[in-house]
Order: C-alpha cells, then sequence, then structure tokens
C-alpha cells in the first residue's frame, strides 16, 4: 500500500501536483480482461501498476457542420509504476499500447469512439472509456 501512495505522490510531483484528485476503482488487477474509466479515474491493472484516464480530446467534425478536416479522438492515459509513471495516448488509428516497463501489459481500446455531437448540442456528461487489459494477441501467420 506505501509503494501505491508513493506512485501517486510522484505522479502529482511530475504532473505538476495540479491534477484534480486521483478516484480510485482500486479492486483485483485488470489482467485479461475489461475496464470502463471515466476521465480523472484510475484502476489497478496489474500488482504494481495503476491505470489513470487522464483526458479526451475530441476535435471531430460534427455531422451537421461542413468542415476542412476531419479532426479526432485522442484518449490520454497515464500508467503508473512504484518508481515511474508512463503516459500514452490512444486513438482509432493507434488503438492499442504495450506498457514499456513491463511489455505484457497490453491496452486496447475495446469499443469505437462514439459518434460526434452535433454543434449545436450542449455539452455531454462525460463518457467512460472502454478499455481491454490483457497481454498481446500472437502474430498470425
Amino acid at each position: 500500500m506505501n509503494k501505491l501512495i508513493f506512485a501517486f505522490a510522484a505522479a502529482g510531483v511530475f504532473t505538476g501536483c495540479s491534477a484534480a484528485p486521483v478516484k480510485e476503482e482500486l479492486m483485483r488487477p485488470k489482467q485479461n480482461g475489461t475496464v470502463a474509466l471515466l476521465p480523472q479515474h484510475s484502476t489497478l491493472v496489474a500488482p504494481d501498476a495503476t491505470l489513470r484516464y487522464e483526458r479526451v480530446e475530441d476535435s471531430r467534425c460534427p455531422p451537421d457542420v461542413v468542415c476542412i478536416s476531419a479532426g479526432k479522438i485522442v484518449y490520454y492515459f497515464t500508467l503508473i509504476y512504484p518508481t515511474a509513471v508512463e503516459p500514452f495516448t490512444l486513438e482509432p488509428a493507434v488503438p492499442a499500447y504495450a506498457s514499456l516497463q513491463r511489455p505484457e501489459l497490453y491496452i486496447a481500446l475495446a469499443i469505437d469512439p462514439p459518434p460526434p455531437r452535433p454543434s449545436k448540442a450542449p455539452p455531454p456528461e462525460a463518457q467512460p472509456v472502454i478499455l481491454n487489459i490483457g497481454q498481446p494477441s500472437p502474430p498470425s501467420h
């Protein structure tokens, strides 16, 4: 438990200590399973690794607007280890990530992104991102 507290303290130092309080969903590690996370929430994904969903940036063109570019949706995460933090992003073009600290830890978007909201619609409430946690599939030959 002390290691986990140290990891969150270290993450605060690396992010400038200005982030919102960490909301945890610490149960059993989520290895080889599916997890839903809201922005600014965390979950244990290995005995020594916590996954934090930081935020989403959605610049996709609303369906009721003509845009010069299509834009994209990008999800920002941080893997927090006792001695390191590992930020990464996921998006439809790059939907999976293998940890640098623990290459066997694999995180991937489990569903397609939500459709863009119309430009005149009020901002929606925060939506969870659905992730698959596990090991990479062996390459097919």
